[in-house]
C-alpha cells in the first residue's frame, strides 16, 4: 500500500521547501564572501585568491550533506563539513534539561572517547540559550563558552540549533578555540548555514520514514524484534510525527486560511473539511491503543495552526 495523496503532496511540499532553502542559502553565502572582500586595493590579489576557494567549499559541503542518506550519515558528514569552517566542532542532542554528545572534533582527547558526554544546561553556556531560543547564539568575549569547551585562550564561539518541526532535537557549536595562544578558525555564516541546511535534510529524512511506517505497518511490526515497552514508544514517536506532517500539509496548502483563521479565531469553521480529512487519515494509521493514550493530532493542530492557542480551534455556532 501507498502512501495517499495527501501525504504524498506534504512530502512532495517539504522537498519543494528544501531546495528552495538551499538556493537562498547558497545565495546568501555567496553575498556574504562578496560584501567581505577587503575594500583596500592592495588586498585585492588576496582576496580574489580566497574568496572562490571558499565558496566552492561551501556548494561542496553543501552538496556532500545533500547526498547523506541516513540520519547519522547526515549528522557525521555536517560534523566534518563544519570542521573546515571551525578549528572546534560538537554536536549534541537533547536530552531533557541536558545535552548528550553525539561527536566532537578538536577538543580534549576525553570528550572524545566512545563514552558519550554529558553536559547540564546550567553548563551549556551559549547551547543551552539555543536550544532555548531556537535561534543561532553568538559569543565573541568566551563568557558563554560551555564547560566542555575550556577556554585555553580567548574563544569566539557559535552555538546553532537544529530544530525538527520547530522542536529543537540537537545543537551545533563551533568556535575557534586552539591548543596555543593563536586563535584558529571561524565562520561563522558559513557554519549557520551548513548547520540549517543539515536540519533541513535531517527533516525531510525523517519525513519519509515516518511516511513508510504509517504507510507499511504491517511489514514494520512483522520486521520489528523490539521489547514491548520499546515497540509501544516507537508507535507513538511515529503517530506524534504522523501527526506533524499531516498538519503541516493543512498549513502549506491553506496558509491564507490560516492566518485569517488565526485572526478572527475560527480556524475550526474555517479549515473544518480539511481537518477533519486529516484526522480521518491519521484515525485510520495510528492504533487505537495509541489514540487512546494520548491525542497526538489534536496537540498538533493546537501546536502548529492556532499557534497555542486552543480557543482557535473551538467551532462557533
Amino acid at each position: 500500500m501507498m502512501p495517499d495523496d495527501g501525504l504524498q503532496h506534504a512530502l512532495d511540499a517539504l522537498s519543494q521547501r528544501l531546495h528552495a532553502d538551499i538556493d537562498r542559502q547558497i545565495q546568501a553565502a555567496l553575498n556574504e564572501l562578496s560584501a567581505s572582500r577587503p575594500a583596500r586595493p592592495e588586498d585585492a590579489d588576496a582576496s580574489d585568491a580566497v574568496e572562490p576557494g571558499a565558496a566552492e567549499r561551501l556548494v561542496a559541503a553543501i552538496h556532500d550533506i545533500g547526498r547523506a542518506r541516513s540520519l547519522t550519515e547526515i549528522l557525521d558528514t555536517l560534523v566534518s563539513s563544519t570542521n573546515a569552517e571551525a578549528t572546534r566542532v560538537a554536536v549534541f542532542l537533547v536530552r531533557g534539561d541536558r545535552l548528550q554528545s553525539w561527536r566532537l572534533v578538536g577538543f580534549d582527547v576525553a570528550h572524545s572517547s566512545a563514552e558519550p558526554l554529558t553536559v547540564s544546561f546550567h553548563d551549556a553556556g551559549i547551547l543551552a540559550d539555543a536550544v532555548r531560543t531556537n535561534t543561532a547564539v553568538a559569543d565573541a568575549t568566551g563568557e558563554g563558552t560551555p564547560s566542555f569547551a575550556a577556554a585555553v585562550a580567548e574563544v569566539e564561539g557559535l552555538a546553532v540549533p537544529i530544530a525538527l518541526s520547530r522542536e529543537v532535537v540537537a545543537v551545533l557549536y563551533a568556535d575557534n578555540g586552539s591548543a596555543n595562544a593563536q586563535p584558529g578558525t571561524l565562520n561563522p555564516e558559513s557554519v549557520e548555514i551548513l548547520t540549517r541546511y543539515g536540519a533541513r535534510c535531517l527533516e525531510v529524512l525523517t519525513a519519509f520514514k515516518v511516511a513508510r511506517a504509517m504507510a507499511h505497518p504491517e511489514a514494520e511490526r512483522s520486521g520489528s524484534s523490539t521489547a514491548p515497552e520499546e515497540a509501544s514508544a516507537e508507535a507513538d514517536v511515529a503517530a506524534q510525527r504522523y501527526a506533524r506532517l499531516l498538519v503541516l500539509e493543512i498549513k502549506l496548502y491553506h496558509e491564507a486560511e490560516v492566518v485569517a483563521g488565526r485572526q478572527e479565531g475560527d480556524l475550526a469553521t474555517r479549515l473544518g473539511g480539511e481537518i477533519a480529512r486529516a484526522r480521518g487519515q491519521y484515525e485510520q494509521r495510528v492504533p487505537p491503543t495509541v489514540q487512546q493514550r494520548v491525542d497526538y493530532f489534536h496537540d498538533e493542530l493546537v501546536r502548529t495552526l492556532a499557534n497555542g492557542d486552543p480557543s482557535l480551534l473551538v467551532a462557533g455556532d
